[in-house]
This record gives structure tokens, C-alpha cells and sequence, in this order.
């Protein structure tokens, strides 16, 4: 379950209102897990092609794995408020945590 992606949901898309960014958000939370090697086989990894740019994911990669990398340049995909651009980080490292979490878990298994 896909909690942090579920909550949160203020109804705006970049400069525009009353839009579902559901499946953005959770096209994130996979797309981060999918990094660090974690799959769910419920979930449509086309969708993540198809809401996430090129630029987006470069973003949430580097995050995700070498976050000692980042630069401005990384941060700026276009089409997001700045607000929005700290939602999606605060999701991709929900997420990190959850993977890296179960993979401490399944060490003590």
C-alpha cells in the first residue's frame, strides 16, 4: 500500500486546479522503488513512462541513489511549483525509507 501517495492531495496540478495527480504520485513512489530494485507486479510500469519525463526521472534518480549529487540543474524540471517540487521529494524519500526499511527487515529474516 502506497500510503504516503494517497494523502496530501491539494487538487492542483502546476498552475492549474482541480486535477488528480494520483497517478503522478504514485508513478513517483513506484518509479523510486523500481531504483532500488523493489517491483510490485500490480502496479502498470508503462504508467510511469508515460507521466514522468525524461528530466523528472533524472531528477528522481539522483535524489534517490547519489543525493550528495544534486545541483540546481536537477531541480529544474518544468511544469511544477516549487511546492509541488518538495511534495514529490518528500514522496521519493517515503518511499526510499520504505524500500531500504524492508530490505534491513529481510536481513534479520
Amino acid at each position: 500500500a502506497v500510503v504516503s501517495t494517497q494523502s496530501g492531495h491539494y487538487g492542483r496540478g502546476g498552475k492549474r486546479a482541480n486535477v488528480d495527480t494520483t497517478k503522478l504520485r504514485e508513478s513517483v513512489w513506484y518509479f523510486t522503488q523500481q531504483l532500488l530494485g523493489v517491483y510490485f507486479t500490480d502496479f502498470d510500469y508503462g504508467l510511469v513512462k508515460s507521466m514522468l519525463p525524461d528530466n523528472f526521472k533524472d531528477y528522481i534518480s539522483v535524489t534517490v541513489l547519489t543525493p550528495e549529487k544534486l545541483q540546481e540543474d536537477n531541480f529544474r524540471f518544468t511544469g511544477f511549483t516549487y511546492s509541488e517540487k518538495v511534495h514529490f521529494s518528500l514522496i521519493m524519500m517515503e518511499s526510499r525509507f520504505q524500500a531500504t526499511f524492508c530490505y534491513g527487515l529481510k536481513a534479520l529474516d
